[in-house]
């Protein structure tokens, strides 16, 4: 069956004129089959014939070259997904190009444009995952927003944050990415980090270096490192953390093997966003073993129960409290 392309979102898309409705229809067919990577080759693709546009070095066969050389290095089992994905991007290349004429989007220092433009993306009930104008990924925790500013000719990525997010930042050497949130301010060129500005400011980098500036002190952190910042907090402190731990709540399942109801309540604290009273009375003999995607944590508690003699409530503040069931 022949791919369909929906262009009317597409287009607003790339040229970070998207509506919020518009967004809404864009993030539902990036979820279904391999159209997240197909989006991204083709904004990659857009982005490689705007900058080429702007040298005056318009070149698309070198773009295909790129991306066959890139295949090429691909496993011998990923070649044939990859052909078929190319296939789609390379059979509308001309239509990008057309499109950069027809809807006269020009970009240098002449003719761009002077205002600034926002993006605003926020998460209200559960997460959800967001594709940033140049490429890269944010997860947005529950109760959790940021504005993304930053055009194609602009000398910075800026996006201010109210939450949590996870990052996964598209490379750019020539336009830092910076984050700010409360009174710190993280830049980065390229990593994978989490922010949780929910109290002090905790930065957890995954990958990657960035550097987490909060008045007048800097700090440089490395992979396997955290750094907090905020009002109760003098000076920014680095230390080593289970960064892993931190980010767990932005992968899209998580598989537990052989784990104590212990250690099961810290995991489903960061993944559902809740907080979690456990009984200390609670025997700590049963193991489980199980895998979460998208399930109500109510469907876990009772797979829980079923192995565990426990009863468990929230209260109005959606706290969780875990008992020990008396028969």
């Amino acid at each position: 069956m022949r791919r369909r392309i929906p262009w009317d979102i597409l287009l607003p898309a790339f040229k970070q004129e998207i509506t919020s409705e518009q967004e809404e229809l864009l993030n539902i067919w990036l979820e279904k089959d391999d159209n997240f990577q197909i989006y991204s080759d083709l904004h990659r693709l857009w982005l490689n014939i705007i900058r080429d546009n702007i040298e005056h070095q318009s070149d698309v066969e070198k773009q295909w070259e790129k991306l066959e050389k890139r295949i090429n290095n691909q496993s011998s089992s990923h070649k044939i997904f990859m052909w078929k994905r190319i296939s789609i991007v390379s059979a509308v290349a001309s239509f990008l190009i057309l499109c950069l004429g027809i809807f006269g989007f020009y970009i240098n220092d002449e003719h761009s444009p002077k205002e600034l433009v926002m993006h605003t993306y926020s998460s209200l009930n559960g997460k959800s995952k967001v594709l940033l104008p140049d490429g890269s990924v944010v997860w947005l925790n529950t109760q959790s927003s940021i504005t993304y500013s930053g055009a194609l000719n602009d000398a910075k990525r800026l996006v201010s944050l109210q939450g949590e997010a996870y990052f996964e930042v598209a490379k750019d050497k020539t336009r830092p990415f910076i984050v700010s949130c409360d009174d710190a301010e993280i830049e980065v060129f390229g990593t994978s980090f989490n922010v949780n500005s929910h109290e002090n400011v905790k930065v957890s980098l995954l990958s990657g270096s960035v550097s987490v500036k909060s008045d007048s002190i800097t700090k440089q952190i490395h992979p396997g490192e955290i750094a907090i910042c905020g009002t109760s907090v003098d000076k920014i402190i680095v230390q080593n953390s289970d960064v892993t731990f931190d980010a767990i709540w932005a992968r899209e399942s998580i598989n537990f093997e052989r784990k104590s109801i212990r250690e099961l309540s810290s995991y489903l604290s960061k993944w559902y966003g809740v907080t979690i009273l456990l009984d200390p009375t609670i025997p700590d003999d049963q193991a489980y073993t199980f895998k979460i995607t998208i399930e109500p944590l109510e469907e876990i508690l009772r797979l829980m129960a079923r192995t565990n003699p426990i009863e468990y409530s929230f209260d109005e503040n959606n706290v969780l409290t875990i008992r020990r069931k008396i028969t």
